[in-house]
């Protein structure tokens, strides 16, 4: 097995527990979405029965069928006010959403809506308090459960990076060996700028008379639309020239297996 090949298995393990751990961040959102429903939803339960209430996190929808609509039809909408400072409340008011029209004679159903639209005021106006106050709570579990879920996604993440650099370096290096010794040919043709003004499509390149330095080489290279036709062009980036060859890593002949 490879260099590359034990940090990937590495980098798989990294993975998997990643996700066990998303799943759980995932229960925890259901959980604690359940225990905001179930806060709410007692405060509206003077609405009548046909008064669809939905809850999802912080956002009350209510809706209800409509004699025009094959649909439940927006009656308005209710909203908990996030709390941006750092004092630990996660909410801290309560917003009301509605739409305005205007009624032609005697409708029934929008005229219904605005009865219950001050019913809804009305709630908010003398328990906007209480509203609160019953979320905090509900939610206040929570935040333990979501800090330590994410503080090993958190070092898990780190890992992953650290893993991904390091595959990467041997990579590089390997290109930068080859490049320097027996060339790289790709699979298909490559666009490589060989110098700010001067971008080429070959076949293979190669890299020879690297200074002293390893930073300056001259390229050799076969032209794709002609590979009986070789070139050369001094004085040439050797890292840029690696870089995008690594960049085409899919696309090249190389002997990474050997990393």
């Amino acid at each position: 097995m490879t260099r590359v090949q034990i940090l990937e298995d590495k980098k798989a393990l990294l993975l998997a527990q990643r996700e066990v751990l998303e799943n759980k961040s995932n229960e925890i959102s259901s959980r604690e979405q359940q225990a905001i429903s179930d806060t709410l939803l007692p405060f509206f339960s003077e609405f009548h029965e046909d008064v669809e209430i939905t809850v999802r996190r912080g956002s009350v929808y209510f809706k209800m069928d409509h004699p025009e609509f094959s649909y439940k039809k927006e009656l308005f909408n209710l909203y908990l006010r996030e709390n941006w400072k750092s004092d630990g409340i996660t909410y801290e008011g309560v917003d009301l959403s509605y739409y305005t029209t205007q009624t032609k004679g005697v409708d029934a159903w929008e005229l219904r809506r605005l009865r219950m639209l001050g019913n809804l005021a009305e709630i908010v106006v003398y328990h906007q308090k209480d509203i609160v106050d019953a979320v905090n709570n509900a939610v206040a579990s929570f935040k333990e459960e979501y800090k330590a879920v994410y503080e090993e996604m958190r070092v898990i993440r780190e890992q992953e990076g650290e893993l991904t650099t390091q595959i990467r370096e041997l990579k590089r290096e390997k290109i930068r060996e080859d490049l320097i010794g027996e060339g790289v040919t790709f699979k298909k043709d490559a666009y490589i700028q060989l110098k700010f003004n001067y971008t080429v499509r070959i076949k293979s390149i190669k890299l020879v008379d690297v200074s002293k330095s390893g930073k300056r080489a001259t390229a050799v290279i076969t032209f794709a639309f002609n590979e009986s036709s070789v070139s050369r062009e001094e004085n040439i980036d050797v890292a840029k020239i690696t870089d995008q060859v690594l960049a085409r890593i899919e696309d090249i002949v190389s002997t990474l297996e050997l990393v």
